[in-house]
């Protein structure tokens, strides 16, 4: 693939902005729209034959058009699928931004607590339409979570999907994970509790909220093998001495979103939500101020200033843009 060369007569590729085990992403110019688009495909040799292949585009087209049903704010959106050059692809919105979650945390360190529950609620309710629609992410993580300059968040990279019900298909390289071993939920790696569903994308997030407390996810060590043991056998650290200002709810929360039994941890997404919309700043703006505030991926203004406005910086620099 290259520059200019054109996908099903619409989509003419621009620049390559992401890859991995299963295939790249491009930014692409929908050409009969007259938009800018993001593009993925998936990687042909991935499969040892003909059999398999058919039997990965049947899943791929099956979660494509699940994925597509998906209409909500906080997950990326899904325009089209098909076929080019034997590659499966599919074309999902380009999130307007210059950041992940992952990038957020890196820059400005911990968040604050109203930060941390106002997008982790968002992230929340990304994931409430998701499971909604019987799907489950498997790779939620800071790195698939987008930062728009609204402030908006945007559950990205679907790659590992499932389809709860379908047969099991390889999508990954052999020998490969499935699911980042920070985020990944204990029953990811098999053993009693080996079964997955919508339960393990709220350990995941968790996982994050963790991580935007304190800038690192609950369990690290040495290899990802030790940090799969970590997180099927060894209790979260408390945020006694790491976050001594989190109050005991929302601490309350990340422990049982961190339970090793599915069963214990909270009932879905929604609930989580409404656990954390609880701690998110307050909606009504500041009678004394003046004016709007501007800051640009401020992840409370969704809550502060809903319907409001994008900040001036935020509509200036809407060329920025970034898929990981």
């Amino acid at each position: 693939m290259s520059r200019g060369e054109r996908i099903a007569d619409r989509y003419e590729l621009c620049t390559p902005i992401g890859h991995g085990a299963m295939g790249e992403v491009w930014e692409c110019t929908d050409l009969r729209l007259k938009r800018q688009v993001a593009l993925k495909f998936i990687r042909p040799d991935l499969f040892d034959s003909d059999d398999e292949r058919q039997r990965v585009i049947r899943r791929f087209r099956r979660e494509a058009a699940a994925l597509a049903g998906v209409d909500h704010p906080h997950v990326a959106t899904v325009h089209d699928a098909g076929e080019w050059k034997t590659m499966q692809y599919l074309v999902m919105q380009l999130v307007p931004g210059v950041a992940t979650v992952a990038d957020l945390v890196a820059e400005h360190g911990p968040l604050t607590v109203e930060a941390t529950a106002a997008a982790g609620a968002q992230i929340a309710a990304g994931l409430s339409a998701v499971h909604a629609a019987g799907l489950v992410h498997r790779d939620l993580k800071p790195q698939n979570i987008m930062v728009a300059p609204d402030g908006i968040l945007k559950i990205i990279d679907f790659g590992l999907v499932a389809v709860p019900g379908a047969t099991p298909t390889r999508l990954t390289a052999a020998g490969e994970d499935i699911g980042a071993p920070d985020y990944r939920a204990p029953e990811q790696e098999g053993g009693p509790h080996s079964h997955v569903d919508q339960r393990a994308d709220l350990y995941s997030l968790g996982c994050v909220l963790h991580f935007m407390l304190t800038e690192k996810p609950p369990f690290t060590a040495p290899t990802p093998a030790l940090v799969m043991l970590a997180h099927r056998n060894s209790a979260p650290p408390t945020f006694t001495s790491l976050r001594p200002d989190v109050p005991p709810e929302l601490e309350d929360l990340v422990v049982r979103l961190l339970a090793k039994h599915p069963d214990e941890r909270p009932a879905d997404a929604t609930s989580v939500y409404s656990l954390l919309a609880r701690h998110a700043p307050s909606s009504a703006p500041d009678a004394s101020s003046d004016s709007v505030p501007e800051a640009v991926m401020d992840v409370t203004r969704p809550f502060r200033l809903p319907s409001s406005p994008r900040p001036q910086e935020a509509l200036a620099d809407d060329g920025m843009r970034e898929w990981r």
